[in-house]
């Protein structure tokens, strides 16, 4: 009997932190959406477009520990009710952790990365003492402390609470029914990973799993099916050609391809007096999908076993832009103002076969104003590229890619140093529109060509029209305009892809190149779309969309093995699936040699 107050008292505490452990894991989120909507919001121009889309994924593990509860307080039996609460302290201590790395590195709690990083314990205390330091660093660790002092109450062992539990489980239906509003309203957001839960984006990644040999053999027999069509333009072409990639450009932004906003005009006058497309797609999400589409024919994927995307994956010179401009007699340049290190892009492009890659280090720019990846804006970019122009010396044709930053996001505005995505985009639409006018003043156009795109979609949300009057290509469109020496249509409707380029240049400059059905021809007066066009999703990463016929798209799982559509197969489905996990198998065997130097 003389324990009875004690065991009451012990009995108080543990209630009080059980509540607390719920206000704690309501706080997190609460946080983690503030925190996901301040910087996605920032980096995409779309403050406030993230809180509910990441409140209501986290509301799923909310519901889910409320039920935790319920069961740690109801449940007939002491065992299982001691499990259900230590599941809930750890599903807490999952929730702060990943907070916290969200905090420290933007970067989520992946299980991959723990066991990868997590034996580092000398840099990651660097960074967890850096973040301490911090003027914030006192309250994060106060709040630390206080959670862990609730967590040790909060999954002892407690007496049965039938009606306590009641509530708990009450509380979880209603969570569970605010999750399910909020999912009715998806940001359709291209890093999606930063909305989703922890628990979420650690379920399996289809992506990572190896394909046995047995699969791949039969994949590609069924591969080596698909016909060739092996050409050559009899009526050879030796233009000049320019091709401007431009950061983030996209269909959305100009009115001329439907959208109900203007922020193109020049781009889209330019387009209007010669050649565009209204069917243009990305084949990735990034910059570097974009450049390995365009500069080596083939479609951007990830192999099984890597996590990102890396140009070791595509390493090929054979057929590639530089070495059919090369066959051609034709000079290979590439030119950007940002630097050439990141990514090891530089050392990549001289791989392919580019005669000059020119970057931020470039001495025309000395004493210039730097932006990200130490880049000049694009009215110097241009300026700079018009002063080589005007200064070669030789006689021989050139093939020049010039790829844009000033419209990376976040999208400051060169003119007013402040985030402004319709004044950054209005400024890279006059700045394209200078150059088209510079090239014009120097003759350029009576035997060149200009070719303006996208490098992808920029990484923004959708847009709610954009989806609705595109549903899931909406990811891949991208602008793509034609000026000059060639002879097209004036306006193609057709499907077309980045990577179609290789095959078109061949055509127009009257090298022989052979393509199958997953590869587009466009630069003649037969423009001949590929059956097949190919994205690879940002927002699913274990997910490659194949738009065939007018509008429809047939989205496929990647899971080794198991591989499989999501919907609707394409037409010759069996062959389209053993053509991608054979490209995929490709480009990780690429890698394997890379990295063992051969």
């Amino acid at each position: 009997m003389q324990n009875t107050p004690a065991r009451g008292k012990s009995s108080r505490i543990q209630l009080v932190a059980t509540l607390l452990l719920v206000l704690a894991l309501t706080g997190i989120f609460l946080v983690r959406a503030h925190l996901v909507d301040a910087r996605a919001g920032a980096y995409t121009g779309c403050q406030g477009c993230f809180r509910l889309a990441t409140l209501g994924q986290d509301a799923w593990l909310l519901g889910s520990l409320l039920l935790l509860l319920a069961l740690g307080c109801a449940a007939p039996w002491a065992s299982l009710r001691l499990l259900a609460r230590l599941a809930a302290a750890t599903l807490c201590v999952i929730a702060a952790t990943d907070l916290a790395l969200f905090d420290l590195l933007s970067h989520r709690l992946l299980l991959d990365d723990v066991v990868r990083f997590g034996g580092d314990v000398g840099a990651n205390a660097s960074v967890l003492r850096a973040s301490l330091a911090a003027p914030s660093g006192v309250l994060k660790a106060i709040a630390a402390v206080l959670l862990l002092v609730t967590l040790i109450p909060a999954c002892l062992p407690s007496p049965a609470r039938t009606r306590l539990g009641a509530t708990f489980a009450v509380l979880a239906v209603g969570v569970f029914v605010f999750a399910l509003i909020a999912s009715a309203q998806p940001v359709r957001y291209v890093h999606a990973a930063f909305t989703a839960n922890v628990i979420a984006i650690n379920l399996p990644r289809g992506r990572m799993k190896d394909y046995s040999e047995a699969h791949l053999h039969k994949q590609r027999a069924l591969a080596a099916t698909l016909a060739q069509t092996c050409e050559r333009n009899p009526v050879a072409q030796s233009p000049n050609v320019i091709i401007v990639l431009a950061e983030s450009l996209s269909s959305w932004q100009s009115r001329l391809l439907g959208s109900p906003l203007d922020w193109t005009p020049r781009l889209d006058a330019i387009a209007r007096d010669n050649h565009y497309f209204t069917r243009f797609h990305a084949n990735g999400f990034t910059t570097s999908a974009g450049e390995i589409a365009l500069f080596t024919g083939r479609v951007p994927f990830n192999p099984p076993g890597a996590i990102e995307l890396n140009f070791d994956n595509y390493r090929v010179r054979e057929g590639s832009l530089p070495e059919i401009a090369r066959a051609a007699g034709h000079e290979s340049l590439f030119f950007t103002p940002g630097t050439t290190e990141f990514l090891g892009i530089g050392e990549w492009l001289r791989g392919l076969g580019f005669d000059h890659v020119h970057g931020s280090d470039d001495a025309y720019y000395a004493g210039m104003p730097r932006g990200q990846f130490s880049a000049v804006e694009d009215r110097q970019f241009y300026e700079r590229f018009l002063a080589w122009l005007d200064a070669r010396d030789s006689a021989r044709a050139y093939v020049a890619t010039l790829l844009t930053v000033t419209s990376h996001p976040p999208f400051v505005d060169p003119r007013s140093d402040r985030i402004d995505p319709e004044g950054t985009f209005r400024y890279v639409d006059e700045q394209i529109g200078r150059l088209h006018d510079a090239l014009r003043e120097r003759g350029f156009f009576n035997d060149g060509v200009l070719i303006v795109m996208g490098d992808h979609r920029t990484m923004t949300p959708l847009r709610a029209e954009e989806y609705l009057e595109h549903g899931e290509r909406a990811f891949a469109r991208v602008p793509l305009v034609v000026a000059g020496a060639v002879d097209m249509p004036a306006v193609v409707d057709a499907s077309f892809q980045q990577s179609d380029l290789v095959p078109s240049l061949a055509w127009m400059l009257g090298q022989p190149y052979c393509r199958t059905a997953f590869a587009g021809s466009f630069l003649r007066s037969d423009p001949q779309p590929p059956a097949w066009v190919i994205h690879v999703r940002g927002d699913d990463r274990n997910r490659v969309d194949v738009y065939h016929g007018a509008n429809a798209v047939s989205g496929y799982r990647l899971d080794g093995d198991a591989s499989r559509w999501l919907d609707e197969p394409p037409p010759d489905a069996d062959v389209v699936s053993a053509w991608i996990d054979e490209q995929r198998a490709e480009a990780a065997l690429r890698r394997e040699r890379r990295q063992a130097g051969r």
